[in-house]
């Protein structure tokens, strides 16, 4: 927050100092300086510092929901995870918005851990592809999940 405050301060006083040159050397003033030095009020401000909070709110947010996603996905298998952050945050995302959240590697790593649970549960390769293409989740390379690239992943 005052971060948002000094911001709309040196905005203010940028503003002020503008007015003033624009007074003592009008011919130095530019059109579009005059028009806006002309439309800019108080109002304008609230207008930014609502702008800031909002961004600010999205912001701690984003923070919030990545600090989760890394957590629960370290701790769940990722369909739970992906579950419990939806209902957590009242969001509709799918697995490209949790990869976004938590990043590549640690997509992976959760992969790779799920893999080597399932197969300890005597689930094959050949299962698991077409359990995690059945549910969507995206394949590290693109493309679709097969045994060989399961495989791969669990060594």
């Amino acid at each position: 927050m005052d971060e948002q405050n000094e911001f709309i301060d040196v905005a203010r006083e940028a503003v002020s100092q503008l007015r003033r040159l624009s007074k003592d050397f009008p011919q130095l003033t530019s059109q579009h300086v005059k028009i806006a030095l002309e439309t800019w009020d108080e109002d304008m401000f609230r207008k930014g510092e609502l702008v800031w909070l909002e961004k600010e709110r999205k912001r701690l947010e984003r923070n919030a929901m990545e600090s989760r996603a890394v957590e629960l996905i370290e701790a769940q298998m990722m369909d739970d995870a992906l579950d419990m952050m939806n209902e957590e945050f009242s969001r509709d995302m799918g697995y490209d918005a949790l990869i976004d959240l938590v990043g590549r590697e640690r997509y992976i790593s959760a992969l790779q851990r799920e893999a080597i649970e399932l197969k300890h549960n005597s689930i094959s390769p050949e299962q698991t592809a077409d359990l995690w293409n059945s549910c969507g989740k995206p394949p590290v390379g693109g493309g679709r999940w097969t045994a060989t690239a399961v495989s791969v992943l669990m060594r």
